[in-house]
């Protein structure tokens, strides 16, 4: 099975939560780490966008995020998509903390930060790859593994982040975007609801915000770069195969007709 980061997919909850945190942080700021800390200390699902993209919930809510896009998250839907978890982290929710924040106003945020120029290698070593392959994936195996329009929901996101004319791959705008992003972020929620945390930070800063006892166990620190390079050699490959294939249909195709007709 393909997967990006649905390895850490929580199972289905089976009752209903309101939220309690919102991530603000953009992706590949630890939001994984985050996503495992915060179910830990709640004892609640966390939403990421692997459960977006997750076999479980793909195709009823990769059409819901398109709406709330297109629409906005009205209260109804972010209860619809969000009401089994107690957290959201990592895109797409990070993109509607404003919404979130009026939504369910005893939740705090967390902004996850980390160096800027370390970002941007990490977003166009994985997010912008896992972008341009999942272009040229297959469209009927998209359909069949529920992300037919996965690719849409990701790019209207992040034409709502940076802008009809982002550009991934300009090193440059990505950076300055980053940081815009960030200052936005610091000046919109009020500082009592808000806690600025790098995963190197561990439990301390995030349990005081939280007002949670420390866990007697390791902050969770997961890379998930090797999870998202093993999908993406997995779903070239796949590419590779049903071009070659495609070819061959093409050729074989034609070989055909022209036996048949032009003999």
């Amino acid at each position: 099975q393909i997967q990006f980061c649905t390895k850490y997919q929580t199972k289905m909850p089976q009752k209903t939560h309101s939220l309690v945190v919102i991530g603000a942080g953009a992706p590949r700021t630890g939001t994984v780490s985050q996503k495992v800390a915060l179910e830990l200390l709640l004892g609640q699902p966390c939403y990421h966008m692997g459960e977006a993209l997750g076999p479980q919930n793909s195709r009823r809510h990769i059409p819901m995020w398109i709406q709330a896009v297109e629409s906005g998250l009205s209260k109804s839907l972010a209860d619809e998509i969000l009401g089994n978890y107690s957290a959201c982290v990592d895109y797409p929710t990070a993109s509607f903390y404003q919404e979130l924040m009026q939504h369910y106003p005893n939740a705090k945020v967390i902004l996850s930060v980390r160096d800027t120029s370390s970002w941007v290698e990490s977003m166009q070593t994985s997010i912008l790859k896992a972008m341009h392959t999942m272009e040229r994936f297959p469209r009927p195996l998209k359909w069949l593994l529920g992300i037919g329009q996965a690719d849409k929901m990701i790019d209207a996101v992040f034409r709502r982040e940076f802008g009809d004319n982002y550009n991934l791959a300009d090193s440059e705008f990505m950076a300055r975007r980053f940081e815009e992003r960030n200052d936005s972020i610091r000046r919109v929620v009020p500082s009592e609801r808000l806690l600025e945390f790098r995963v190197s930070d561990g439990w301390a800063p995030l349990c005081q915000f939280l007002n949670l006892p420390v866990p007697d166990k390791p902050f969770p620190r997961l890379n998930d770069r090797k999870q998202v390079e093993r999908a993406l050699n997995i779903m070239t490959a796949i590419t590779y195969v049903s071009d070659a294939l495609a070819t061959a249909s093409c050729i074989g195709l034609a070989v055909w007709i022209g036996r048949r007709f032009l003999n």
